[in-house]
Protein backbone atom coordinates (compact mmCIF):
# COMPACT_ATOMS: atom_id res chain seq x y z
CA UNK A 1 0.00 0.00 0.00
CA UNK A 2 2.34 2.68 0.98
CA UNK A 3 5.78 1.19 -0.75
CA UNK A 4 6.32 3.19 -3.57
CA UNK A 5 6.04 6.71 -1.39
CA UNK A 6 8.58 8.93 -1.73
CA UNK A 7 11.35 8.84 1.23
CA UNK A 8 10.03 12.42 2.78
CA UNK A 9 6.38 10.94 2.66
CA UNK A 10 7.58 7.06 4.66
CA UNK A 11 9.63 9.35 6.91
CA UNK A 12 6.23 11.24 7.70
CA UNK A 13 4.85 7.63 8.61
CA UNK A 14 7.23 6.65 10.36
CA UNK A 15 7.59 9.30 12.79
CA UNK A 16 3.81 9.20 13.20
CA UNK A 17 2.63 5.51 13.05
CA UNK A 18 2.10 3.49 16.50
CA UNK A 19 2.48 -0.10 16.37
CA UNK A 20 0.11 -1.93 18.45
CA UNK A 21 -0.07 -5.32 19.95
CA UNK A 22 -3.53 -7.29 20.41
CA UNK A 23 -4.84 -10.29 22.35
CA UNK A 24 -7.35 -12.30 21.04
CA UNK A 25 -10.73 -10.78 21.27
CA UNK A 26 -9.45 -7.11 21.43
CA UNK A 27 -10.57 -4.38 19.45
CA UNK A 28 -8.91 -2.36 16.93
CA UNK A 29 -11.70 0.07 17.12
CA UNK A 30 -15.47 -0.54 17.88
CA UNK A 31 -18.83 0.62 15.59
CA UNK A 32 -20.01 3.87 15.98
CA UNK A 33 -16.65 5.29 17.57
CA UNK A 34 -15.20 8.43 15.45
CA UNK A 35 -13.15 7.04 12.64
CA UNK A 36 -9.54 8.35 13.87
CA UNK A 37 -7.11 6.25 12.04
CA UNK A 38 -6.22 3.74 9.49
CA UNK A 39 -4.72 0.53 10.41
CA UNK A 40 -2.30 -1.97 8.52
CA UNK A 41 -2.26 -5.77 9.76
CA UNK A 42 0.89 -6.75 10.24
CA UNK A 43 0.59 -10.06 11.63
CA UNK A 44 -2.07 -12.54 13.23
CA UNK A 45 -5.57 -11.93 12.01
CA UNK A 46 -8.51 -9.70 12.37
CA UNK A 47 -12.22 -9.81 11.79
CA UNK A 48 -14.88 -6.80 11.19
CA UNK A 49 -18.20 -7.78 13.00
CA UNK A 50 -21.51 -5.28 12.71
CA UNK A 51 -23.87 -5.46 15.92
CA UNK A 52 -27.30 -5.18 14.98
CA UNK A 53 -30.12 -3.21 17.58
CA UNK A 54 -31.29 -6.36 18.15
CA UNK A 55 -27.93 -7.45 19.73
CA UNK A 56 -26.79 -10.12 17.09
CA UNK A 57 -23.31 -10.07 15.46
CA UNK A 58 -23.27 -10.45 11.78
CA UNK A 59 -19.19 -10.71 10.41
CA UNK A 60 -18.65 -8.76 7.58
CA UNK A 61 -15.04 -9.39 6.80
CA UNK A 62 -11.80 -11.39 7.37
CA UNK A 63 -8.45 -9.42 7.15
CA UNK A 64 -5.12 -11.18 6.94
CA UNK A 65 -1.44 -9.74 7.17
CA UNK A 66 -0.75 -6.73 4.74
CA UNK A 67 -4.54 -5.48 4.59
CA UNK A 68 -5.62 -1.94 5.63
CA UNK A 69 -8.49 -1.45 7.49
CA UNK A 70 -10.67 2.26 8.76
CA UNK A 71 -9.75 3.23 5.52
CA UNK A 72 -12.99 5.29 6.47
CA UNK A 73 -11.04 7.67 8.59
CA UNK A 74 -8.93 9.38 5.55
CA UNK A 75 -12.10 10.89 4.68
CA UNK A 76 -12.79 12.54 8.11
CA UNK A 77 -16.05 13.48 9.94
CA UNK A 78 -16.68 9.66 9.67
CA UNK A 79 -17.78 6.69 12.42
CA UNK A 80 -16.65 3.72 12.00
CA UNK A 81 -19.73 1.19 10.47
CA UNK A 82 -18.55 -2.08 12.25
CA UNK A 83 -16.38 -3.23 15.17
CA UNK A 84 -13.01 -4.79 14.50
CA UNK A 85 -11.61 -7.44 16.87
CA UNK A 86 -8.24 -9.81 16.69
CA UNK A 87 -9.11 -13.14 15.77
CA UNK A 88 -5.60 -14.32 16.83
CA UNK A 89 -2.92 -12.33 18.68
CA UNK A 90 -2.28 -9.82 16.28
CA UNK A 91 -0.14 -6.37 15.67
CA UNK A 92 -1.36 -3.79 13.44
CA UNK A 93 0.27 -0.28 12.28
CA UNK A 94 -2.12 2.69 13.41
CA UNK A 95 -1.82 5.65 10.99
CA UNK A 96 -4.02 9.26 11.70
CA UNK A 97 -6.72 9.63 9.45
CA UNK A 98 -5.57 13.05 8.61
CA UNK A 99 -2.15 12.39 7.61
CA UNK A 100 -3.54 9.22 5.26
CA UNK A 101 -5.21 11.69 3.60
CA UNK A 102 -2.83 13.77 3.39
CA UNK A 103 -0.43 10.94 1.64
CA UNK A 104 -3.57 10.58 -0.86
CA UNK A 105 -3.77 14.07 -1.89
CA UNK A 106 0.28 14.14 -2.66
CA UNK A 107 0.41 10.90 -4.12
CA UNK A 108 -1.77 9.81 -6.57
CA UNK A 109 -1.09 6.01 -6.60
CA UNK A 110 -1.94 5.80 -3.07
CA UNK A 111 -5.06 7.55 -4.05
CA UNK A 112 -6.11 4.92 -7.04
CA UNK A 113 -5.14 2.18 -5.11
CA UNK A 114 -7.15 2.98 -2.04
CA UNK A 115 -10.31 3.23 -4.75
CA UNK A 116 -9.98 0.02 -5.74
CA UNK A 117 -9.77 -1.80 -2.41
CA UNK A 118 -13.27 -0.13 -1.69
CA UNK A 119 -14.91 -0.90 -4.64
CA UNK A 120 -13.55 -4.41 -4.61
CA UNK A 121 -14.79 -4.22 -0.86
CA UNK A 122 -18.31 -2.78 -2.08
CA UNK A 123 -19.00 -5.38 -4.47
CA UNK A 124 -18.50 -7.94 -1.72
CA UNK A 125 -20.67 -6.22 0.67
CA UNK A 126 -23.40 -6.29 -2.03
CA UNK A 127 -22.98 -10.26 -2.73
CA UNK A 128 -23.08 -10.39 0.97
CA UNK A 129 -26.32 -8.98 0.69
CA UNK A 130 -27.53 -10.67 -2.13
CA UNK A 131 -26.60 -14.27 -0.39
CA UNK A 132 -28.49 -13.71 2.59
CA UNK A 133 -31.57 -12.57 1.29
CA UNK A 134 -31.67 -15.28 -1.48
CA UNK A 135 -29.18 -18.15 -1.16
CA UNK A 136 -30.15 -21.18 0.96
CA UNK A 137 -28.08 -21.34 3.98
CA UNK A 138 -25.57 -25.03 3.13
CA UNK A 139 -24.80 -22.40 0.07
CA UNK A 140 -24.46 -19.59 1.91
CA UNK A 141 -21.59 -21.20 3.99
CA UNK A 142 -19.84 -23.17 1.97
CA UNK A 143 -19.46 -19.84 -0.01
CA UNK A 144 -18.02 -18.29 3.47
CA UNK A 145 -15.67 -21.48 3.76
CA UNK A 146 -14.07 -20.97 0.07
CA UNK A 147 -13.67 -17.02 0.81
CA UNK A 148 -11.87 -17.74 4.03
CA UNK A 149 -9.90 -20.66 1.79
CA UNK A 150 -9.07 -18.40 -0.59
CA UNK A 151 -7.80 -16.25 1.67
CA UNK A 152 -6.57 -17.77 4.99
CA UNK A 153 -5.91 -21.55 3.62
CA UNK A 154 -3.06 -23.13 3.54
CA UNK A 155 -2.31 -26.28 1.67
CA UNK A 156 -1.81 -29.58 3.72
CA UNK A 157 -1.27 -33.34 3.20
CA UNK A 158 -5.01 -33.47 4.99
CA UNK A 159 -6.67 -30.94 2.45
CA UNK A 160 -6.37 -27.34 2.43
CA UNK A 161 -6.51 -25.79 6.31
CA UNK A 162 -7.89 -22.91 7.75
CA UNK A 163 -4.84 -20.92 9.27
CA UNK A 164 -7.00 -19.22 11.35
CA UNK A 165 -9.02 -19.78 15.14
CA UNK A 166 -12.51 -20.18 13.90
CA UNK A 167 -15.32 -21.31 16.21
CA UNK A 168 -18.28 -22.30 14.58
CA UNK A 169 -20.10 -18.72 16.50
CA UNK A 170 -18.12 -17.11 14.10
CA UNK A 171 -18.87 -19.45 11.11
CA UNK A 172 -22.73 -18.19 11.59
CA UNK A 173 -22.06 -14.81 11.97
CA UNK A 174 -20.08 -14.42 8.57
CA UNK A 175 -22.83 -16.87 7.43
CA UNK A 176 -25.89 -15.05 8.35
CA UNK A 177 -27.44 -17.75 10.31
CA UNK A 178 -27.25 -19.95 13.75
CA UNK A 179 -24.82 -21.44 15.65
CA UNK A 180 -27.37 -24.66 15.49
CA UNK A 181 -27.67 -24.67 11.89
CA UNK A 182 -23.88 -24.30 11.52
CA UNK A 183 -23.13 -26.99 13.73
CA UNK A 184 -25.54 -29.14 11.81
CA UNK A 185 -24.31 -28.50 8.77
CA UNK A 186 -20.39 -28.95 9.57
CA UNK A 187 -21.33 -32.08 10.56
CA UNK A 188 -23.11 -33.43 7.15
CA UNK A 189 -20.14 -32.35 5.45
CA UNK A 190 -17.68 -34.12 7.85
CA UNK A 191 -19.49 -37.27 7.55
CA UNK A 192 -19.80 -36.89 4.00
CA UNK A 193 -16.10 -36.56 3.87
CA UNK A 194 -15.93 -32.94 2.92
CA UNK A 195 -14.39 -31.61 5.85
CA UNK A 196 -11.84 -32.56 8.58
CA UNK A 197 -12.91 -30.52 11.36
CA UNK A 198 -10.78 -30.02 15.10
CA UNK A 199 -11.41 -27.97 17.78
CA UNK A 200 -11.36 -24.28 16.07
CA UNK A 201 -9.98 -25.79 13.04
CA UNK A 202 -11.64 -26.63 9.84
CA UNK A 203 -9.56 -28.37 7.02
CA UNK A 204 -11.35 -28.76 3.78
CA UNK A 205 -10.86 -32.34 2.26
CA UNK A 206 -12.64 -31.77 -1.19
CA UNK A 207 -12.55 -28.33 -2.22
CA UNK A 208 -14.09 -29.28 -5.33
CA UNK A 209 -17.14 -30.70 -3.56
CA UNK A 210 -18.01 -27.31 -1.45
CA UNK A 211 -17.54 -25.28 -4.82
CA UNK A 212 -20.42 -27.81 -6.06
CA UNK A 213 -22.43 -26.76 -3.07
CA UNK A 214 -21.85 -23.32 -3.36
CA UNK A 215 -22.25 -22.61 -7.15
CA UNK A 216 -25.41 -24.82 -6.90
CA UNK A 217 -23.99 -27.20 -9.73
CA UNK A 218 -25.51 -30.28 -10.80
CA UNK A 219 -23.88 -33.48 -8.74
CA UNK A 220 -22.94 -35.26 -12.04
CA UNK A 221 -20.15 -32.37 -12.71
CA UNK A 222 -18.05 -33.16 -9.79
CA UNK A 223 -15.99 -36.31 -11.86
CA UNK A 224 -14.28 -35.66 -14.63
Amino acid sequence: MLGDLPAHLIQRVVETARVHQLERGEAVFIQGQKADGVYALLSGRLRLVQHSLEGQDVGLSIFSPGDVIGLIAAIGGEEYPGSCEAVDKSAVMYIPGALFHELMLLHNPLSARVVKILVHRLHEAHDHIRELSAERVERRLARTVLRLASKVGVKTERGIRLDMSLSRQDLAELSGTTLYTVSRILSEWQRDGLVDLGREEVCITHPHKLVVIAEDLPEKNTDG
